[in-house]
């Protein structure tokens, strides 16, 4: 994978993720602490049903709960514990509690009994004031409904005095009323045990529901379900010996049973009565909207749903499974088929010799051209290589000799503010082209190709004289806005030009092929990443969950035909026989200047054919190879102006290039601003965030 497609993909990822912490409950601990927590991992639950005068359909309820505390850092100790109380309105009548007592149980079994607080504490000082009623080993019990303005929480908080990184035990007492509600044809009890973040990190989960004998239903007349985890259910036990006088379910999950998606994050359990028992526990349940209603079919309507969504669930994970298959095979054959299907479409020659190595320049080319070539099945040309091919047309300038580069203070060292371009001769050559310049040449010089030309006619325009500091031609090049556009276009124009006139290309859009199967390519990876990351993610919100990674076989078909047509794509080049076997020449030379055999052969190279490596190793971004090479095999290279001249193997000539490119570019965004005008805006944004308590 190229280093760039990978921070792209990165980069994706990040943003996805970033959104899902942002807007995602399922993705809020990406925003915590992961080294910062308090965690409930084992309970044990006992609710004790209570039919009597005055009760309202409650239930006595004990709970042990074992929190395994680790806290970050010292100096943000944990100061409180909670349990949230489940609240809400069942068939118009609200579930409330009254909490009895919470004690502390310490390791050797005592119990540390604490304190109710007047209030709810707020202020960090409230939590070690021992003066007032406040401080810790208190508890607190903040009555719903939930409002954050009032600051009521269905929850009981207990404050303890500062823990660090251990594991401790907590009993809590507390009345659930309305959890039996009476109807015409039945009754129900029905018991929210946790659910959500709470039981995340479970590592055991022990209930007991216990019915008084008096009040318990007969065989045949009840009915009990059980709701939540990966299995949709959960089993339990019946016994009427556990606890004399009792009717006992019980529940034992260990931590294999206890793993959950968000779609199932809950444990609940719901006792149905019917028939001639339909109303053995709710004697003195609280009037609801359907006290006197029948609701038994409804309910097990419900039930019957509850089920059929879950096999429904599972069919469905089946059909995604088997339909992303089939989506990926048919994908796969379709990329596979792609190119039988472009080459019926258009010709691609073959080059009639392959050359591994050309040691020879294969023709006098221009620069610019000879890069657009060598790169042209490339995936991606080099980077900047707009400014290398800037530098090219430089130096071939200076190597024909229309320029030279010289110090302005010879004393002074090579930088970009001491060194500039002398015209050594104004004429330029006729070329055929309508919108270059016609002027006479001067026989002893090398012509100008296209893009040689355009060059030297920018630094004729903008030289005083014979003269100009290249600071001074780089500052006007940037002001002289459609001039410099034009310079830009030309350049980029007679690629296409010298393709189509000297028979390299089929046509001018010569890349559309490769361009159309790149862009077809990159579509396919997008479609694959996000296949992967927001299919999964929606999906695993419902029951379907991963639909045992079907998601991942089809993005993984996207993103594997990305790769199969990018690579195609380079194939896919509307060079002519003859610009293939001259791709084959300059690919050669490009892989030869490249390589090591340069610098290690001993054959003689001559001094003119030494300038033009410099000159094309430049345009293809390597010039550095040439250079290695020139210090050990060249040691003529001072008769030659240009091999001679230190400031052209140095990297403040390429930083200058670098500049001029810059320049242009600044010049073509002014152009196109002033054509068709621009708009600068300010965007704002708002902070927002969430979190839990624990430190104060």
């Amino acid at each position: 994978m190229k280093r760039n497609n990978f921070f792209w993909i990165i980069f994706i990822l990040f943003c996805v993720l970033n959104f899902f912490s942002t807007f995602s409950e399922s993705f809020e601990e990406i925003n915590l602490n992961p080294f910062d927590y308090a965690r409930i991992t084992d309970i044990n639950y006992r609710a004790v049903l209570v039919d009597e005068p005055s009760s309202n359909g409650k239930v006595v309820i004990t709970e042990r709960l074992t929190f395994d505390i680790h806290a970050a850092s010292k100096n943000n100790l944990f100061w409180e514990l909670w349990r949230d109380l489940p609240e809400s309105y069942v068939d118009g009548v609200k579930v409330y509690y009254k909490v009895n007592s919470v004690k502390q149980i310490l390791d050797d079994g005592t119990e540390v009994v604490y304190q109710e607080s007047p209030k709810l504490y707020w202020d960090d000082y409230d939590y070690i004031n021992k003066l007032g009623g406040y401080g810790p080993e208190k508890w607190y019990h903040s009555k719903g409904p939930y409002s954050e303005a009032g600051k009521d929480y269905e929850c009981v908080f207990f404050y303890v005095d500062g823990l660090y990184r251990e594991k401790v035990t907590f009993e809590i007492e507390y009345e659930m009323n309305n959890a039996a509600l009476r109807y015409g044809d039945c009754s129900e009890l029905y018991l929210s045990f946790y659910s959500e973040n709470t039981i995340k990190y479970l590592n055991s989960f022990n209930a007991e529901i216990l019915i008084p004998e008096k009040d318990m239903p007969r065989s045949g007349n009840y009915e009990v379900h059980t709701y939540g985890t990966n299995a949709n259910d959960f089993p339990f036990t019946e016994s009427n010996t556990s606890h004399p006088g009792y009717h006992t379910f019980a529940i034992n999950l260990d931590k294999s049973q206890l793993k959950f998606r968000p779609s199932n994050e809950y444990l609940e359990l719901s006792l149905i009565s019917y028939g001639a028992d339909r109303h053995s526990f709710t004697d003195y349940a609280s009037r609801n909207n359907y006290y006197n209603a029948p609701v038994l079919e409804e309910l097990r309507e419900e039930q019957l749903k509850y089920e059929t969504d879950y096999k429904n669930a599972q069919n469905m994970r089946i059909f995604i499974l088997i339909l992303c298959i089939a989506g990926s095979i048919i994908l796969i054959v379709y990329t596979v088929n792609k190119d039988k299907k472009i080459r019926k479409q258009h010709i691609f020659y073959t080059p009639t010799i392959e050359f591994k190595y050309f040691r020879d320049i294969p023709s006098n080319l221009d620069p610019a051209f000879a890069s657009a070539l060598v790169f042209c099945k490339k995936g991606k040309e080099p980077k900047e290589n707009d400014s290398n091919v800037y530098s090219a047309i430089l130096l071939s300038l200076v190597r024909k000799g229309y320029i030279e580069l010289d110090r302005i203070n010879s004393t002074g060292s090579w930088t970009n503010n001491n060194v500039k371009i002398i015209v050594k001769y104004k004429p330029t050559p006729i070329i055929n082209d309508l919108s270059a310049p016609n002027t006479p040449t001067k026989p002893q010089l090398e012509p100008l190709s296209p893009s040689e030309e355009y060059y030297f006619s920018l630094i004729l325009r903008h030289s005083l004289g014979n003269e100009i500091s290249m600071s001074v031609f780089q500052s006007r090049v940037s002001n002289d806005y459609e001039n410099t556009t034009s310079f830009v276009k030309n350049i980029q124009n007679s690629i296409t030009n010298i393709g189509i006139s000297q028979g390299y290309f089929q046509k001018s859009d010569y890349t559309e092929p490769k361009r159309k199967t790149k862009s077809q390519s990159t579509t396919f990876m997008v479609f694959g990443i996000l296949i992967i990351i927001i299919a999964n993610f929606i999906s695993y919100l419902t029951p379907v969950g991963f639909a045992f990674g079907a998601y991942f076989v089809l993005g993984a078909a996207f993103i594997f035909s990305s790769f199969y047509l990018k690579k195609l794509s380079k194939k896919y080049v509307l060079l002519t026989q003859f610009g293939e076997d001259e791709y084959s020449k300059w690919k050669g030379l490009y892989d030869f200047l490249n390589s090591e055999t340069l610098m290690n052969e001993r054959t003689v190279v001559e001094l003119p054919l030494w300038e033009q490596y410099l000159v094309y190793a430049t345009a293809f971004g390597i010039s550095e190879k040439v250079v290695a090479a020139l210090k050990i095999r060249c040691p003529n290279m001072e008769m030659s102006p240009l091999l001679s001249n230190p400031y052209y193997f140095s990297r403040t000539f390429h930083h200058s290039c670098h500049s001029f490119r810059t320049a242009t570019r600044t010049a073509s965004y002014h152009s196109h601003s002033i054509s068709y005008g621009g708009h600068g805006g300010y965007g704002g944004g708002g902070r927002g965030g969430g979190g839990g308590g624990g430190g104060h």
